[in-house]
């Protein structure tokens, strides 16, 4: 679909006076990413299983431990890895209340039809005692959405304030999100990581995917992933500022330079560079002046992933 078409949709639907979120999931399921079928959890499962290795290394285990979620929502496929993988209690809060009882149950029935598949994407995990209990124990679930979160031990917040969490001071293992802080505007961001500095353990981890490229050319492919980087602020803001598809365009480097200036020690980082982004720089590609002076490869990274600590290394 057409970038600029799909942004129209996305600008009438938030216009709505009432139910807009309600309109657009139903669009979502007949056109868009959450249709049926599509609603499989290997890129999540995927993500946390990096985390965890990450984690581990570091010296670190998840077992027993609390994580927060930065992000739940329409699934809670990234809660689930993390408690197939021994997480004790995993808090998840999101300002909108987006989780969905039939998506979950369709990420869950996927689960189910491809139970080789998703043994092997936990590799070695696969073969601990704890695993497999709890796994067994996934897969003959039948009750409700609040009796799988039971299960699972995982606290679901919304609407919920990542900046305000209902949580004592110290009582944080581990702080995580994916593919959630580039749809947060950069101040907040700040008060995210100074409320997690406030709830983490001292030695406690944040560790975070992030996602800086233009997720219309998800599905337009006929746009680049820098395709947002031609506008201004008040420009893109007009074709993007909406509940459905803000994103604070940040490049990595910006977003490194958030969790530095938020006393977060970087312990490790991974970036990826999006080839046809970056050659079309180097062709000439206009973008606006508010990324002007960025080297090449920043404006073009796709994707980062990175660990921190808010205590001395």
């Amino acid at each position: 679909m057409n970038w600029k078409n799909k942004a129209r949709v996305q600008n009438a639907v938030a216009a709505l006076p009432f139910a807009s979120t309600k309109v657009y999931l139903a669009i979502q399921r007949t056109f868009g990413g959450l249709r049926r079928g599509l609603n499989n959890p290997v890129d999540r499962f995927i993500a946390a299983i990096n985390m965890v290795e990450w984690i581990e290394a570091a010296g670190g285990s998840i077992k027993g431990k609390r994580v927060v979620e930065v992000g739940t929502g329409h699934m809670v496929n990234v809660p689930t890895a993390l408690w197939l993988l021994g997480a004790g209690e995993t808090v998840t809060v999101d300002i909108n209340r987006y989780l969905s009882p039939t998506i979950v149950k369709e990420s869950n029935d996927s689960i189910r039809e491809h139970r080789a598949e998703i043994l092997q994407l936990f590799g070695p995990h696969a073969d601990t005692d704890g695993f497999r209990t709890r796994f067994d124990q996934l897969l003959s679930f039948s009750g409700n959405l609040d009796d799988l979160l039971e299960m699972m031990n995982v606290r679901y917040i919304s609407p919920g304030d990542a900046a305000s969490l209902p949580l004592p001071d110290k009582s944080v293992d581990f702080h995580v999100s994916h593919t959630v802080l580039e749809h947060v505007p950069a101040p907040v961001i700040s008060k995210i990581l100074a409320e997690a500095k406030r709830v983490m353990v001292p030695g406690g981890l944040l560790l975070h995917n992030i996602d800086p490229s233009d997720h219309f050319c998800h599905q337009d492919m006929e746009i680049p992933a820098i395709n947002f980087l031609r506008f201004s602020d008040a420009e893109w803001d007009k074709w993007a500022g909406n509940q459905f598809m803000y994103h604070n365009r940040l490049r990595a480097s910006e977003h490194l330079d958030l969790f530095a200036r938020a006393g977060v020690h970087i312990l490790r980082s991974e970036t990826a560079v999006d080839d046809r982004s970056l050659s079309a720089l180097e062709r000439g590609f206009p973008v606006h002046t508010r990324f002007a002076g960025m080297r090449r490869e920043d404006l073009a990274t796709r994707w980062v992933r990175l660990m921190g600590t808010f205590d001395e290394v």
